[in-house]
Formats: structure tokens, sequence, C-alpha cells
């Protein structure tokens, strides 16, 4: 596999104005852009909150939410969640991967769970972001590829897919949890990420059915060349790779093959640096259950 030189970050980089996630089936700039209700009621939507008035950011304790830290911010921006606003106070980055976390004032009425476990692959995800809606075609000799990426407008949007593999990045990237963009797979709801779409949060669920934060959202494949010069070099979400160029760790232009993919930090291999940062929940519940049990004692010795 070639290296990724090749992953673009998924930041508004200069293209039109910046739709979210874009997919397989449609090119309808209002599709999904609703909570997820049947099978995957409660999926992570409610977790996601706007951050930087762009991109995506998820709470995972009282205080505190999880983010890519190539978007950037300072500490006293806004993150809005539930309808409320937060003040950032403090910030913390992960030296192994992208991943950053913020610290707020005031506290979260809920935040997500986190995925712990090392069985990712083969697992359906819901993923959500404010990338860029479904562009033009792009053909090759006739053969539709994929599609480039359109405009956008920073409306949360949610799409489905599976994680096909783990893949790891540098030293200073880290794990990563990879979905291929499938076309014709059956799934309406399958999906690719583009720019405006770091940041946003990847869920599985667990095996007692827990939809867990899994991933935060942090590139896709590309640019694409047209040869192994690397001319004509574009962006774009595409199904089928083959007959394209993708760039190796050596600068190299090399042949794609198969469906390109989207990457998101995995949150399993992160864990002992997260639970640093922010208050262990076995702690908190812990104090939780103290809480509670020492209000019944009394009810209980009265007996």
């Amino acid at each position: 596999m070639w290296g990724r030189l090749g992953f673009i970050f998924l930041l508004s980089i200069g293209l039109s104005p910046a739709r979210a996630v874009l997919f397989d089936s449609t090119s309808n700039p209002n599709f999904n852009t609703t909570a997820p209700v049947g099978a995957l009621a409660g999926s992570g939507w409610q977790y996601e909150g706007l951050w930087l008035n762009s991109f995506l950011g998820t709470p995972i304790a009282s205080q505190y939410f999880i983010t890519a830290a190539h978007i950037g911010g300072n500490i006293g921006d806004i993150f809005n969640f539930g309808g409320m606003q937060y003040t950032t106070t403090a910030m913390f980055d992960s030296p192994t991967s992208d991943l950053r976390i913020w610290q707020v004032s005031g506290t979260f009425p809920s935040f997500a769970p986190l995925y712990t476990g090392s069985d990712e692959v083969g697992k359906s995800l819901v993923v959500f972001g404010c990338g860029t809606q479904r562009g033009d075609e792009v053909t090759l000799s006739g053969d539709l590829k994929g599609w480039s990426w359109g405009t956008s407008d920073h409306v949360q949007r949610w799409g489905t897919n599976t994680v096909t593999a783990i893949f790891s990045g540098t030293a200073q990237q880290g794990d990563f949890l990879q979905a291929a963009f499938d076309h014709n797979s059956g799934n309406i709801n399958e999906a690719q990420l583009s720019p405006g779409d770091s940041g946003g949060g990847v869920f599985i669920q667990d095996a007692f059915g827990t939809w867990k934060l899994a991933g935060i959202n942090y590139g896709v494949d590309g640019p694409y060349a047209l040869d192994a010069s690397g001319n004509g070099q574009f962006n774009a979400a595409l199904f089928n790779q083959n007959g394209y160029y993708l760039q190796d760790n050596n600068g190299q232009w090399q042949p794609a093959t198969g469906p390109g993919s989207f990457y998101a930090t995995r949150i399993s291999s992160n864990l002992g640096w997260i639970e640093s940062v922010i208050p262990e929940p076995s702690t908190w519940l812990l104090f939780v259950c103290g809480i509670v049990l020492l209000g019944l004692m009394p009810r209980v010795l009265r007996r």
C-alpha cells in the first residue's frame, strides 16, 4: 500500500465556500440532515457539537470535548452544544495522534461513551461531518469513477460505512479506522468525507448494542493525478481509483486501485492519553454510586 503523503486533511481548503458528508446513492443536499431514526437512533448525532462555527467536536466528559487538532482554535473560543455555548479554558494535544481535547467552563448535560475494544474491523459505523456536498461526476474513458467535491454550507449530516481496516500512520499520526467508499453496496447511506468533515465523530456499537465514539475524522485519499508524473492533480470522492495515481512516502506517484477511503483517528489506540486528561469514568462512577448509597443508608438503618 502506498504511504499517506496523500492524506488530505478534511479542512475547508479554498474550494467553494464550505455541505457535509457526501453519498454514493444521491446528490440531494437535504439527505441525512436530521438525526438518524429506527435502528440508527441514538447513534451519535446527540453528542455532536459545533466547533469554530464550521467543524464538529464530541463531549467525552462533563467538561471536555474531543476533536481533530489540525482544525486549530484558541482558548476562549466557543463550543456550541445542545443549544448552549461553552467557552474553552484549556487544551490538551495527543503526542502520538491528531487528537485534541478541550476543557470548557460549565458542564455538558451529556457526553459520549468511548469505544474501548480493539475489534472495530468489520463493524458498521455512523459518521458525522460538516463538509462538502457531492459535486460533478468524475469519469475516465466514459466510466463513472466518483464525484468531485461540491459546495458546502457547514450543515451537519450523517452517513454510514464499514470499518475495512486499521491503518497505521506515522509516529505522530498513530492508528486510523479506514472506511472504503463502496459503489452500489446496497446501502443508501454509504458515505465518503470531504473538506469540512474534520473533527466529526465516528460511532460503532459495542457488544451490548450501545453506540460509542470510536474515531475522529482525519483525512481522505488524495490528491489524485492523471499519470506517474503527477500531472492533472485533483481532489474527489472516488469509489474506483483505477487509472489514477496517488503519492507514496517517497513522493513518487503510484497506480491507485480499488475504492478511495476516509480515515478517522482511532479512539481505542489513544485511551491511555485520553484518560490521563479527563477524569476516569470508573472513578466518577464510583463517586456517584457512593453518593447514592449514602442517600439510601438512613432509610436502610430505619428499617
